[in-house]
């Protein structure tokens, strides 16, 4: 396996455009890339949801759709696009829409092991060019009532903004995660380290 310099920028590839408004994802990539342009995807996730297919699949499809919906606007770029999914006890969760929907999510979550998949797919001047599936498993914490609405209350960005309702980069502070199984970038949601093996093994 190459070795990946995480201070190289990789000069074949020195603007890409992510099809997302992710700071997370952004900060990411900009390890490796000059330039990181984040285009917003206009994919409606929900629909490829409510299909009944299974993690694996509903996650690689959603990216390919949210890569392809930027494409065409950016023929001679490399597109990163990206997806999670969450699911726990045969059911697949969302982003939360309200403070209540997300404490309503986490008092379901406790005390129990949940998996994330996660997903990568990259177009490269219109074509296929990489894509990659992993999983994590983590373990939510057996949190009380009052403290789930005391969290939501004080961290509303977070809440509605990501599939768990937590940041694994907070973990130190509230102490909510366990990992059993998956690395940090899965957890994230964007593991783009196959990407930058390709990329650097093609120098």
């Amino acid at each position: 396996m190459i070795k990946i310099n995480k201070t190289e920028k990789y000069p074949n590839y020195t603007r890409v455009i992510l099809a997302s408004q992710s700071e997370t994802r952004r900060k990411m990539l900009n390890k490796y890339f000059s330039q990181v342009i984040c285009i917003p995807h206009n994919i409606d996730e929900e629909k490829f949801k409510a299909q009944k297919k299974d993690p694996e699949t509903i996650v690689l499809e959603i990216a390919k759709e949210k890569a392809r919906s930027v494409a065409k606007d950016y023929p001679n770029e490399m597109i990163i696009a990206s997806d999670q999914i969450l699911k726990c006890e045969g059911e697949i969760l969302s982003k939360p829409k309200t403070k209540q929907s997300a404490i309503n999510k986490l008092l379901f979550l406790k005390n129990k092991t949940h998996e994330l998949y996660s997903s990568i797919y990259v177009i490269q001047k219109t074509k296929f060019y990489f894509q990659q599936f992993k999983t994590a498993s983590l373990f939510f914490a057996n949190v009380t009532k009052k403290d789930i609405e005391s969290y939501v209350k004080n961290n509303v960005e977070t809440v509605l903004s990501t599939v768990g309702s937590y940041k694994i980069e907070e973990n130190a502070k509230f102490k909510f995660i366990q990992i059993m199984k998956g690395d940090r970038e899965t957890i994230l949601g964007f593991p783009i380290k196959g990407l930058i093996e390709k990329i650097a093994n093609e120098k």
